[in-house]
């Protein structure tokens, strides 16, 4: 089996970096190496005014052989989520993809390092039911192809007692009516939970509820593309995930995973 897509990646990382040949360039060439035909360009809708869409159409004639898609990933960030949504609105024909996720409970960024203090003012279950509610909304408001890291809340190791499954079923509900996507994010592989998001539990249920995949490395360097692929190949194999899915103009395509080499 091998992952030749990543559908969730930063070239600004975490701050304003206008996006030009010398910023996107080591990205595609990442790609060539590691043999990732199929990508697209997520940064977080807060750095949008970096995104250029003429430069992109441009630079990427330069990759005639890659797959290249331009998206977003739009949060629920209390200062940028409502601009953001707008300005996906208003772009939406200019995008390929569009992330949904969420990074905020109120004003709390829990997945930011420095912030856990927060995990010990209320209990574990209510600050999941919270989390939950905020990804219900996100969804609802629609203009995503896709919602990210969907457990992305265990960052820190912070687990309710009983099945994570009972906490997140009603999105996957949700996902499923609004015919979404779910992401596989392998990002968690490299923080404190040690594993991607979302877990094996939910990952099943989606398998069963028929829900596409899309998968991510959440790259923030061109270093991380495909990043922690490798790792969860035999996980896939053992859910019997066959395909991911690969958009351009928010139109999706199932590519098979099955028989490919590597």
């Amino acid at each position: 089996m091998k992952i030749f897509a990543d559908y969730h990646m930063h070239p600004q990382g975490h701050k304003l970096q206008p996006y030009t040949h010398q910023l996107l360039d080591p990205w595609a060439e990442a790609c060539i190496q590691k043999e990732i035909g199929y990508f697209c360009f997520t940064d977080h809708d807060r750095y949008r005014e970096g995104v250029d869409f003429s430069l992109f159409r441009e630079w990427k004639q330069k990759y005639p052989g890659l797959n290249i898609g331009i998206g977003i990933e739009r949060d629920n960030d209390p200062l940028t989520g409502k601009s953001g949504l707008a300005w996906v609105r208003e772009n939406w024909e200019n995008l390929d993809f569009v992330l949904g996720s969420v990074h905020f409970i109120g004003d709390w960024p829990f997945d930011r390092v420095g912030y856990e203090a927060g995990f010990s003012k209320r209990s574990i279950e209510e600050i999941y039911r919270d989390y939950v509610e905020n990804l219900c909304s996100l969804i609802d408001e629609g203009f995503i192809d896709s919602v990210a890291h969907l457990d992305l809340i265990k960052i820190f190791n912070y687990k309710p007692a009983g099945k994570i499954l009972d906490f997140f079923l009603p999105v996957l509900e949700k996902i499923k009516e609004k015919n979404l996507c779910l992401e596989i994010n392998v990002a968690g592989l490299r923080k404190p939970v040690k594993e991607q998001y979302p877990s094996e539990e939910i990952l099943f249920k989606a398998v069963e509820l028929k829900i596409p995949f899309s998968i991510g490395s959440d790259a923030h360097s061109w270093a991380e593309v495909g990043k922690g692929f490798t790792q969860i190949t035999d996980l896939l194999i053992k859910l019997g995930i066959e395909e991911v899915v690969v958009f351009r103009g928010h139109s999706r395509q199932a590519m098979p995973l099955n028989g490919m080499k590597g």
